[in-house]
């Protein structure tokens, strides 16, 4: 499994797609597909994210399909939420409806 990264200088417009693991420390605008999601501190998503494990200490505009979902203190997440498993930190901004279900994701 291959690991991509988003630097901070890095602005993404358009799809990603992956079986592998992505980090974000830049921007993303468009859908996000990967096994696994981690949103840094500044880092920030605008479109749908799809993936098996999402961890969020940063933004999120768009709906989330995940098996499981860790929103850290001081994210900021605007969504529709699906997961299996979701953990809110104390200090995380969650807004939006959320589906907690046994269903399985599709990365």
């Amino acid at each position: 499994m291959s690991d991509s990264l988003i630097s901070a200088d890095l602005t993404i417009e358009g799809d990603i797609k992956s079986d592998g693991n992505l980090t974000v420390d830049g921007r993303v605008v468009g859908n996000v597909s990967c096994i696994n999601v981690t949103i840094n501190s500044g880092g920030f998503i605008q479109g749908n994210i799809q993936a098996h494990h999402l961890v969020s200490l940063g933004s999120i505009s768009g709906e989330i399909h995940a098996k499981s979902v860790d929103l850290k203190e001081g994210s900021t997440t605007k969504t529709n939420l699906e997961s299996a498993n979701l953990q809110v930190s104390s200090g995380a901004v969650l807004q939006g409806k959320v589906n907690i279900s046994g269903a399985s994701t599709q990365p």
